[in-house]
């Protein structure tokens, strides 16, 4: 498994993790180069989460955008409580892995990726995005490791962009797949953290 994180402005902290032997070795990307630039063990939590963060809760490891959106509500040492919508009302939720959430920009850039990436792959293989249905398109989403109702959500996107007359249309959809899924921190959060009576 491997998780991007953008860390300044052209350098990504990428997680490469082998389940076989529970190895997680973390590395530094200078983008410009595409070299590593250091090393570090094990991972630690991400600390710089605070009480009003938008996170995703992981439902699938294996897929990318598998995963449900929610509001940090509560830290402690080894626990986190994450906000999470229903449609029955909002429920919190107690996790102890910190594996189980990502920070919003994480999940998004991750997403991003892989849209990104398919995007190149279609324009060399079919010369044009527009060459493919909507429905091409979410397969061809869902092979390259897309979650599919994350594919389905993108590809509902791709149908807003007006891309016979849009200037730069491949920045609009990814900004608005960006805008979709990036959820900015709560001013208030400490408003909505649950009292316990």
């Amino acid at each position: 498994m491997r998780n991007l994180e953008l860390i300044e402005d052209g350098l990504y902290r990428v997680e490469v993790r082998n389940h076989r032997e529970e190895i997680v070795a973390n590395f530094f990307v200078d983008r410009s180069s595409n070299t590593p630039c250091s090393f570090r063990e094990p991972r630690q939590p991400l600390k710089r989460m605070k009480i009003g963060d938008p996170v995703y809760l992981i439902t699938d490891q294996l897929q990318t955008g598998a995963g449900i959106p929610g509001m940090i509500c509560a830290l402690q040492d080894s626990t986190v409580e994450v906000a999470v919508e229903f449609t029955h009302g909002t429920k919190t939720l107690k996790l102890r892995n910190w594996e189980d959430i990502l920070p919003s920009n994480l999940y998004t850039h991750s997403i991003l990726n892989v849209v990104y990436q398919t995007y190149g792959e279609i324009e060399h293989k079919y010369g044009s995005i527009l060459k493919l249905t909507t429905e091409e398109i979410v397969a061809q989403l869902i092979q390259q490791g897309l979650a599919p109702q994350t594919a389905r959500r993108c590809a509902d996107l791709f149908d807003e962009v007006q891309w016979h007359n849009a200037h730069l249309p491949l920045r609009q959809w990814l900004e608005s797949i960006r805008d979709f899924y990036h959820k900015k921190p709560f001013a208030k959060a400490a408003s909505l953290v649950p009292m316990h009576i």
